[in-house]
């Protein structure tokens, strides 16, 4: 079994002055990807017998879901003046999420960004990203 560090999920953004060169969402410290389907409730009311009793719960797929989100400390820079403005206007950039040994997705998506600040501490960031469409996939090497 391999391990791999949590710094080895990363997530990208499209370099503004490069078009199809990828670089580091900078300031990110702790990133968050997650796949899979929609878990859907499936009520089963009794139908024979006491009808009183609780209905069984099941569950069925649903949409599938890939979303990810990152935080860490707030660099302002050309990069993230990028983002943050895409984020202003409700415009989409393209992102590639990185997960290590298993391959990487790349598309349009839409990014919500959130500033925590406290007295005497660092600029907090945090950023919700959804995708615009379906990504591209690309299995690891």
């Amino acid at each position: 079994m391999t391990k791999h560090l949590g710094q080895e999920l990363f997530i990208q953004v499209e370099d503004p002055e490069t078009a199809d060169t990828y670089v580091d969402f900078c300031g990110i410290s702790s990133t968050d990807f997650s796949m899979g389907p929609e878990m859907v409730d499936r009520i089963i009311p009794e139908c024979e017998g006491d009808r009183t009793t609780p209905a069984q719960v099941t569950k069925r797929a649903g949409n599938i879901d890939l979303s990810f989100t990152g935080s860490g400390i707030a660099e302002i820079n050309t990069r993230t003046t990028a983002i943050f403005d895409a984020a202003r206007t409700g415009v989409t950039l393209n992102f590639k999420v990185t997960v290590p040994n298993y391959g990487s997705f790349t598309g349009p998506a839409y990014v919500k960004i959130t500033f925590t600040g406290n007295t005497n501490e660092d600029l907090a960031i945090s950023a919700e990203f959804g995708w615009e469409s379906v990504p591209t996939w690309a299995a690891a090497a």
